[in-house]
């Protein structure tokens, strides 16, 4: 597993001000709020993951993270911060169950791909696809 998607000294204060989420198993689950934690160190520390497995789940598993201070969440799935054309449907299935989760409110913006690019060297994209309240109209 490349070692880019475990926690540096310089990642935490950016961690420990988002929380993360992932779509596994068909249900949503959200990481505890202040963890410095990555994906991974959280999907290990569950028992979800091991290093023979680790890279499959990342292809499966829609994850991501929401930041309170800026109200923004951002999804992605894969060895990186990728998105392929599953990723919003996913999302957009789990969206009232993450509105409630993360207390968002009608004007939470909801990204595909990372918050900052280039990660560990590589260029990842990111799409702006909306504010909640337009997401959820026929919810």
């Amino acid at each position: 597993m490349n070692n880019f998607l475990k926690s540096k000294s310089e990642d935490k204060e950016f961690h420990s001000s988002r929380i993360m989420f992932c779509i596994r198993d068909g249900k949503v689950d959200i990481a505890s709020p202040n963890i410095t934690d990555s994906h991974i160190e959280w999907f290990e520390k569950e028992g979800w993951v091991t290093k023979e497995n680790v890279e499959d789940f990342l292809k499966q598993n829609v994850r991501g993270f929401y930041l309170p201070e800026q109200n923004k969440l951002y999804c992605y799935r894969g060895v990186g911060f990728s998105f392929d054309d599953k990723v919003l449907p996913e999302v957009l299935d789990k969206i009232i169950e993450l509105k409630k989760a993360f207390d968002f409110n009608d004007e939470t913006e909801v990204y595909l791909g990372p918050k900052d690019s280039p990660i560990g060297g590589v260029e990842y994209q990111r799409v702006f696809i909306g504010i909640l309240r337009g997401l959820t109209d026929n919810k």
